[in-house]
């Protein structure tokens, strides 16, 4: 067996296996499209069955309308009698006309797409409750999800169709490509190990992508934390509670906060829907793990919970994050004086050693030189 077969019944295998992950998708696919389109069609054949209906009640109303008009101008004459006539008609065309637009497909379009949306969302539950689903979306990447900003079974839904999808579309490419450079240098040995290796990078790159941004709004979190003090203070210094100034934040200036502002907005949804403000702020700090967020989520929960004035207790807490703060770009100054002192090393040594030294080489080759011409 060749190695150019061995790798097309590699690549067989794989297709094989993507059509089978693939195949249910699919048919899951075709039936939601096919109910949709039955369902629309159902609605546009009712819409247009009750249109005439409708202009025949108001173009009912128009004729014995018209009708009136005609018989209280029957007696200036014939021709008002068919301008009458003529307006009737026109004014039940046009209706009839109007009451079938208005009533038609709208409804049918909304209903549709309502009922795919619903379709839609069952299938993604589906998706992610069988065993590749559950396989390659575990609790831990749905917790990166929830700290990337992304909620709902969609969200789970699609990053669990690319962790799937792009290691087999990466391995085949690789292979392909490698086995055509194989060839044109006449062998293709190292086609299987670039397919696993892409197979591999495909398979982990969604999930390092979000582990990465997850620490960059870690980080942002904390950059964050001291302005959402400050405006607590400001607004808890007029006279606000804590519910109205977590209402004006995420309004005013939401877009300030780019990470808790809309994890706010989510905590206000959900205590309007019913959950009382310790859970949907709890849920927060348990999304984020910073302890300054956790100190501060604490203390608006005994507030709300015991009651009491908060502007003081703010304002220490504010005070304690600026110190802490203050250590943590100390320290992180003194790291980059010490990753600066081999930059400096590197880069102006050289420099140094060229200028202070390099007259006096330059003068011990030329006395060199010389004493070499004189012998």
């Amino acid at each position: 067996m060749t190695m150019t077969t061995l790798v097309s019944l590699s690549l067989l295998l794989v297709a094989c296996a993507a059509g089978l992950l693939a195949w249910p998708l699919l048919r899951q696919w075709r039936q939601r499209s096919r109910a949709a389109r039955t369902i629309d069609s159902a609605l546009q054949r009712q819409a247009g069955a009750s249109a005439p209906a409708a202009g025949q009640t108001v173009g009912g109303g128009v004729t014995s309308n018209a009708a009136t008009a005609a018989t209280s101008a029957g007696a200036a004459g014939a021709g008002g009698t068919s301008n009458a006539a003529h307006a009737t008609h026109a004014a039940h065309a046009a209706n009839g006309a109007k009451a079938a637009s208005t009533a038609g497909p709208p409804l049918g379009g909304k209903l549709g797409h309502t009922l795919g949306k619903t379709i839609q969302s069952r299938f993604n539950q589906r998706w992610l409750e069988s065993r590749i689903g559950r396989a390659v979306v575990t609790e831990e990447e749905h917790a990166l999800l929830e700290q990337c900003g992304f909620y709902g079974v969609r969200a789970r839904a699609v990053f669990g169709a690319l962790r799937v999808a792009l290691p087999i579309v990466a391995s085949i490419l690789a292979v392909i490509w490698k086995v055509q450079g194989g060839q044109a240098q006449g062998g293709g040995e190292a086609a299987l190990t670039w397919g696993f290796v892409a197979f591999s990078l495909g398979f982990f790159a969604p999930k390092l992508w979000l582990r990465r941004r997850a620490r960059s709004r870690l980080a942002q979190v904390d950059e964050e934390l001291p302005v959402l003090i400050d405006m607590l203070r400001l607004l808890q210094g007029v006279g606000m509670s804590i519910d109205q100034s977590l209402q004006i934040i995420v309004v005013e200036f939401g877009n300030l906060l780019r990470v808790l502002g809309p994890e706010l907005h989510r905590a206000n949804q959900q205590f309007a829907s019913g959950r009382s403000r310790e859970q949907t702020l709890l849920r927060i700090g348990r999304l984020f793990d910073s302890e300054d967020l956790k100190g501060l989520i604490t203390l608006l929960t005994q507030v709300d919970r015991h009651g009491g004035g908060v502007q003081e207790p703010l304002r220490q807490f504010g005070e304690r994050l600026q110190v802490a703060r203050k250590a943590r770009m100390k320290a992180k100054i003194g790291k980059l004086t010490v990753k600066m002192t081999g930059v400096m090393v590197v880069s102006l040594l050289p420099v140094l050693l060229i200028i202070t030294a390099g007259p006096g080489f330059l003068g011990a080759i030329r006395l060199l030189a010389q004493m070499g011409a004189a012998r």
